[in-house]
Formats: structure tokens, C-alpha cells, sequence
């Protein structure tokens, strides 16, 4: 099955300008993003580029990048490459929230028409792994035993590069839990360990 393979970039607008040049570097996974960037990154959607009136505007822009559906115009990018789309809002967003309209039941009508339709521009969203700056790709696992670490942080003894190294540890349990083989609502009598009782 194939991945979307999106680009690894410090934004949106260098992530539009390495795919226009051909030269983005793609990952599918975070942990592909990082080995690329050689830098922790977080996947972002952003979007970018100018706004356009029309729709077909803009799909003449992005040709190529984004999925057309006007007939004689259709394309559709293979699942590599689905990492951009056109996204349509509104053109001016009042500052102010309207006030809550109100019922007129006047001509058979119970809402007042809307004054004019809402303007609506169209611009391009692109997602891509953003490269964090400052940030190594991994840090050092933790001095010692992860329980007796988290044992020394409710004492307050813990140096601030173990608590960045405990954060990064994964909660894994010892041993494996033992396997349940008796239900919700059975009990073990404590004077007969060796039978299961159901109490429902």
C-alpha cells in the first residue's frame, strides 16, 4: 500500500519552492522526516501562496500539484503526491461576531433573505514535516532504570537532561502482564487457590 510521501521543510513556503525546483526531500514517516532533516520535526498544514478569485485560477497555477476536476482538465495526483489541495474561505472575516439574526414572519417567510452572498477567495494548502529548529533528532536515553527514575521524580531529585531523557522513554511495563484466565466476575477463594468461583 502506498504512502503519501510528504516534503520536510522549515516552512510552507521553502516546502512549495523544493517542489517546484524538484529537489524536496520526502518522507512518509516522522522517523523518515527525521533521519532527512537530522533534526526533530512536526507535521504541520499550512497555507500559503496568494489568494485567487476563481477557482479555475488557480487550478491553472497549480496544475500539476493539486487535483483537478473540470472536465477536459482532469487530474488526480497518485497517492505519493496527495499533499497539496485548494482550500476555499471566506474573503474578508468580520471582526466582529454578528449579532444572533431574528425570525420577521413577514411574506410567508420566517428568516430575513441574506443581504448579499459571502465573498470567497481560493488559496493553496500544503502539508508537510516542518523541521523544528534547536531541536536534535534524538537525545540520550535515560541513566539508568526508567522506574528508578520516575521512583527519583516524585522526590524531586532528577537533573533536568534525565527529566528530557524520561520523557522520550516509552511506558512499558517491566515483565509482560500475565495472561487472565478466569472473567470479570470470578473469584479465587484465598482457603482453595487451585478453583475459580462465578459470583454473577
Amino acid at each position: 500500500m502506498s504512502l503519501t510521501a510528504y516534503p520536510v521543510a522549515k516552512d510552507a513556503h521553502e516546502a512549495l519552492a523544493l517542489l517546484k525546483q524538484g529537489q524536496a526531500k520526502r518522507a512518509a514517516r516522522e522517523k523518515e522526516a527525521e533521519a532527512a532533516a537530522d533534526a526533530r520535526v512536526a507535521f504541520v498544514t499550512q497555507s500559503v501562496g496568494p489568494l485567487y478569485e476563481e477557482e479555475a485560477e488557480a487550478l491553472n497555477i497549480y496544475a500539476g500539484l493539486v487535483e483537478d476536476h473540470r472536465p477536459g482538465h482532469i487530474f488526480l495526483p497518485p497517492v505519493e503526491a496527495r499533499f497539496c489541495k485548494l482550500t476555499c474561505r471566506m474573503k474578508d472575516v468580520p471582526v466582529r461576531r454578528s449579532k444572533s439574526a431574528q425570525p420577521v414572519f413577514a411574506d410567508g417567510e420566517r428568516w430575513a433573505k441574506a443581504s448579499a452572498p459571502l465573498e470567497t477567495v481560493w488559496q493553496l494548502s500544503i502539508s508537510y514535516w516542518k523541521v523544528l529548529d534547536g531541536a536534535p533528532a534524538s537525545r540520550p536515553g535515560p541513566a539508568g532504570n526508567a522506574k528508578d527514575l520516575r521512583k527519583r521524580a516524585k522526590r524531586g531529585q532528577l537533573t533536568p537532561e534525565e527529566m528530557l531523557s524520561l520523557m522520550d522513554s516509552p511506558l512499558i511495563s517491566p515483565r509482560p502482564q500475565k495472561a487472565l484466565d478466569f472473567g470479570l466476575f470470578d473469584f479465587i477463594p484465598p482457603d482453595n487457590p487451585g478453583i475459580v468461583i462465578a459470583d454473577e
